[in-house]
């Protein structure tokens, strides 16, 4: 009953004239006190005009400057250290004041202000350690009182002693509703090891780490070193994964609200930060020149990808921003999200040959970003007449109008499931990269001022649609189990907007004709990946949530390539881009290939698709999947070139 009734009393803001009043008693308390100390507290030597002038005059300077700075309107619970600021600012000009004015009135006017130097350095001294004092008092009361509603404080450590380190403290530390304690901080810096800050120890990370975890067994671990090296992060994360830790991250600077930082914005980390490599940052300068006041044309604009790029296009001021898909709902969220009056929304289907010659038309785009595909691996396998359709048919028909209408550059959006495809989906994607490529060599033959080709091969995008980290990610909502296909399987992975930046940067920079590929590091284990997050949600692998294995899908290997073994790379302006030297195709030949099966589209049944394909691509070798009986073919095919 009593701790409710302080928790609402402490609850309630203190009026600001209540504030100020309380500060003029402590202020005239000061000065009685400094005057009867330095008296001696001869109390009877004491008149009128010994003691009260002077105190009438201080008062009506303290009460002055605190008006000024306007001390007493701070909320006293939230008693930060621009409030002590503002006191210390009132005590000093009030004393100075006092000081100047006794000076004057004792050698102009004859009249004795009676009070030593020592009265009033005493004084100042007094008034400002009781009012920052009394502020702090109050603020830690309160801060105990509400904190004494949480059955127990949770013991957190920080890596980062720094400024941000600090800040990330001080604001568990203001937050009422926290249930943390900072008990020790880590710090790769050797001078730190062995001090204190706040009142809180400071423990060498490389050396202290298992220590300070078995000493204070901490709950969380909160990452707060601004611009942290992508290995050294993963590094750190893993360490607090293998103690069962839960992992939190202070955002970068330019990501506080307001320039602000509070314990909300205390967030888990990022799966990207599992990578463990540096995000991939491209040179703004050649985006820029390509896009600015041009008219662009994003296929696929409702994906994850085709909604980065549109995102990131506008960030360059095109002309005009087209962004095409079939799906209709996405589609409106994301004309909803970008806000813009650059945009055009348009609904159709690129495999449609009659609608996409009056977008065309209607548009005349200057740069075309082909994101459109169906992407899924073992829909696909039992769909090849739709990958196909819109892989193969849908980018053939974009090139073609490309080239009708003078698109400047054409940049096709490919996967790292082309490279040695073991399932229709990556051979679909390949037959389009064989496309382009080849249209882009004809072309260059005959015409400098011919349509760009150019195409990007990446791995898997963390968070796309239907990728495996939203599925991990609801599988441990529901409680698990989580499903992996094989303990072996490994993948490259990216982030939407380096992908995306990939996209853009390739369109900048491309003469026409090459594949770029990034350097994504080293590839992932999923189930490492499975094993993180769950970790990362503050539960164990085992025993909260299982992990189930139920093996490869049809189409599905275990690792992905970038590269097959008759490519090589060679560099570009930037480390982490390359090209790929791939195979030089015929162009009448591949068209003629791809003419055929669209004439006969109608007729088609799934093994003369897959057979075509196998033709197309003679590395294509199906895995796990009921077209295998077709590989002898095509193996003889491949022998043979």
């Amino acid at each position: 009953m009593l701790f409710d009734y302080l928790r609402k009393l402490f609850s309630r803001h203190t009026p600001r004239w209540i504030v100020f009043n309380i500060d003029l008693m402590v202020v005239a308390f000061s000065f009685v006190f400094s005057y009867s100390i330095i008296r001696n507290l001869q109390f009877e030597t004491f008149t009128t005009q010994d003691i009260l002038i002077p105190l009438m005059l201080m008062l009506l300077f303290k009460a002055t400057s605190i008006v000024i700075t306007k001390s007493y309107k701070g909320i006293i619970k939230y008693t930060s250290i621009q409030d002590a600021s503002r006191i210390f600012v009132a005590m000093t000009m009030s004393t100075f004041a006092f000081v100047l004015v006794r000076r004057y009135l004792q050698s102009n006017h004859d009249v004795l202000i009676v009070a030593r130097r020592s009265i009033i350095i005493m004084d100042y001294l007094i008034s400002l350690v009781l009012l920052t004092s009394l502020r702090v008092c109050y603020k830690m009361i309160y801060r105990r009182i509400n904190r004494i509603q949480h059955n127990y404080l949770q013991s957190t450590i920080i890596y980062g002693a720094g400024h941000t380190g600090l800040m990330a403290k001080r604001s568990i530390d203001a937050d009422m509703s926290s249930n943390l304690k900072v008990v020790a901080f880590l710090d790769d810096n050797r001078l730190l090891a062995g001090k204190s800050a706040e009142g809180v120890p400071i423990y060498n990370f490389n050396k202290k780490f298992d220590f300070v975890v078995d000493k204070y067994k901490p709950k969380e671990l909160i990452i707060a070193i601004p611009n942290i090296p992508g290995f050294k992060k993963k590094k750190v994360i893993e360490l607090g994964l293998q103690h069962n830790l839960v992992i939190k991250n202070v955002p970068p600077i330019d990501k506080w609200i307001n320039g602000e930082f509070t314990f909300k914005q205390i967030k888990n980390v990022n799966v990207a930060d599992l990578l463990g490599r540096e995000p991939i940052n491209l040179e703004n300068k050649n985006i820029k020149s390509a896009l600015t006041g041009k008219v662009v044309l994003v296929t696929g604009a409702a994906g994850s990808i085709g909604s980065e790029i549109a995102k990131q296009c506008l960030e360059y001021n095109p002309k005009y921003l087209v962004l095409l898909d079939q799906a209709e709902t996405p589609l409106y969220e994301l004309e909803y999200r970008l806000g813009s009056k650059n945009t055009e929304v348009v609904i159709g289907d690129v495999a449609n040959e009659g609608r996409m010659e009056k977008v065309f038309k209607a548009f005349s785009p200057d740069v075309v970003f082909h994101a459109a595909a169906y992407k899924h691996v073992p829909l696909m396998e039992d769909n090849p007449y739709e990958a196909l359709n819109t892989n193969v048919f849908g980018t053939r028909i974009l090139a073609n109008m490309a080239v009708k209408y003078s698109v400047d550059k054409f940049v096709f959006v490919s996967t790292d499931k082309a490279v040695n495809p073991t399932n229709i989906m990556g051979a679909s994607k390949r037959m389009a990269e064989i496309y382009v490529q080849s249209y882009n060599n004809i072309l260059a033959l005959n015409d400098d001022n011919h349509t760009k080709f150019i195409t990007t091969r990446f791995g898997n995008v963390l968070g796309s649609n239907g990728s495996v980290i939203p599925r991990f990610r609801e599988q441990i909502e529901q409680g698990g189990p989580i499903t992996v296909t094989h303990p072996d399987i490994t993948r490259y992975f990216m982030t939407i907007p380096e992908a995306c930046q990939l996209v853009l940067e390739a369109g900048a920079m491309g003469n026409g004709g090459e594949i770029y590929i990034f350097d994504m590091g080293e590839s992932v284990k999923i189930v490492d990946l499975a094993k993180k997050m769950i970790k990362l949600s503050g539960f164990q692998v085992g025993k909260d949530i299982e992990i189930v294995y139920t093996g490869l899908r049809p189409g599905e290997k275990l690792t992905e390539e970038l590269l097959n073994q008759k490519e090589r790379t060679i560099g570009t302006h930037h480390p982490k881009i390359m090209v790929a030297k791939v195979r030089k195709f015929n162009f009448d030949e591949v068209n003629e290939s791809i003419s055929s099966l669209v004439k006969h589209k109608d007729n088609l049944t799934n093994k003369l698709i897959v057979s075509t394909m196998k033709q197309m691509v003679p590395e294509y070798i199906s895995n796990n999947s009921i077209y295998e009986d077709l590989d002898k073919k095509a193996q003889k095919a491949l022998e043979e070139s």
